[in-house]
Parts: C-alpha cells; structure tokens; sequence
C-alpha cells in the first residue's frame, strides 16, 4: 500500500480511483461502493482505499465534506454533487462499516503505529455520512 497519510486520500489506490472518477464520472462512485463484497468474503486493500475515497465523496456531495478533501475532489463535487443520488449514502456506509471492521487495510493499519488515527479517519466519516 503506497500512503503516506491515514486520509482517505492519501494513498494511490485512492488517488488512482479518482482518476477513474474524473474519466468515468459518477459511476466510478457507485462501481467502487458495489465492488465491497457482502459478509464472509474478504476485502482487499485496494478495493477498500477506493471504496472510502468513494464514500467520501458521497459524504462531500451530500454537503458534509472532510475537512482535509483535496482540492480536486472538492471541485469535482462541486460540479457534479447532483449526480450523486441518496440512495448511495446507505451503500456508502455499508461499505466503510464493512472496511473499518473487516478488511486488509484495517489489518495493514494495525500492523503500523497509526491504526487509532485511521479508525478516527473512518469513523469521522460514518459521521459525515449519517449526519
């Protein structure tokens, strides 16, 4: 895992998911939050980054944006928040619940000294998304 922050964006999984985002548009959202696989099968890490990078832009879109949100993923919300429906906010904290409590990455955070700041990260953003 290439991160060099526990931020949602901050890693190149995550980035590279919004290169697909700005190509592909809001399909990339729904696509990342689909590819969450139900209970008992396991989520990787890649497929984890892009799916919180996901939710945070629903978050964003809904009108509660991260207070660290990159600039671009700011101005892409701002031009395309209207594409994000509400029926992705539930998907989008099924798939973060999902990644905070069974997931690569959670267990990549843990083997480092930064888990508690990553699950602050995660959490803030199931926040976001229920509020």
């Amino acid at each position: 895992m290439g991160a060099w922050g526990t931020g949602v964006f901050d890693n190149d999984d995550a980035l590279d998911w919004f290169d697909a985002l700005e190509r592909r548009g809001a399909d990339a959202v729904l696509v990342a939050l689909e590819t969450v696989p139900e209970e008992d099968d396991f989520i990787e890490a890649p497929q984890a980054s892009e799916a919180l990078a996901a939710a945070e832009i629903v978050a964003a879109a809904k009108g509660h944006p991260a207070a660290g949100l990159p600039g671009e993923a700011t101005d892409w919300v701002q031009a395309h928040a209207a594409e994000i429906g509400d029926e992705l906010v539930p998907l989008a904290i099924d798939a973060v619940t999902r990644i905070r409590t069974d997931s690569e990455l959670k267990d990549l955070w843990e083997e480092g000294d930064s888990a508690q700041e990553w699950l602050a990260v995660v959490d803030d953003l199931l926040g976001r998304l229920r509020g």
